[in-house]
């Protein structure tokens, strides 16, 4: 079963306003400009503890019946996926290693064959489910926030 591009869309813009209105507040930049039906990837620039940028790409196809796949970037979003653009704490996959991202099952390469799809959206170990845009930017967002430099 698949997700048409317009119903992920439509679901990416419902969330929308509140997923801008946090990031607003907490000094992230959103970058939504190439958001459409054929291309559901936006950008989020997150900074740590120490000012320095990482750029992070949602790609939400299958979105909502399936997390986005979210990925960290290099500025110009030419590369992807690589260590060092990753900041410290995070997977040595690497990965984000969140439910809430697609790349941390084990059919995308990730390392959780002990997850299943299907369960995404549901509580983690500390009992909060994060099944929103705005919940898993605010969660990436603490993760990052807290980090001292790069993965190498």
């Amino acid at each position: 079963m698949s997700v048409p591009g317009e119903v992920s869309l439509q679901q990416i813009k419902a969330e929308l306003p509140l997923t801008l209105d946090y990031a607003n507040s907490a000094g992230l930049v959103v970058d939504t400009t190439t958001l459409r039906a054929e291309d559901l990837r936006f950008f989020v620039t997150f900074k740590n503890s120490e000012g320095e940028a990482f750029y992070v790409e949602f790609d939400c196809r299958e979105y909502p019946m399936h997390p986005p796949t979210v990925e960290f970037v290099n500025k110009d979003r030419s590369e992807r996926g690589l260590k060092e653009l990753y900041p410290t704490g995070f997977h040595d996959t690497p990965c984000i290693c969140m439910r809430y991202n697609w790349k941390a099952y084990e059919e995308r390469g990730g390392p959780h064959n002990d997850w299943r799809l299907l369960d995404w959206k549901l509580p983690t170990g500390n009992g909060i489910g994060i099944d929103t845009l705005a919940l898993m930017i605010s969660d990436l967002n603490s993760k990052i926030r807290d980090s001292k430099g790069r993965m190498s």
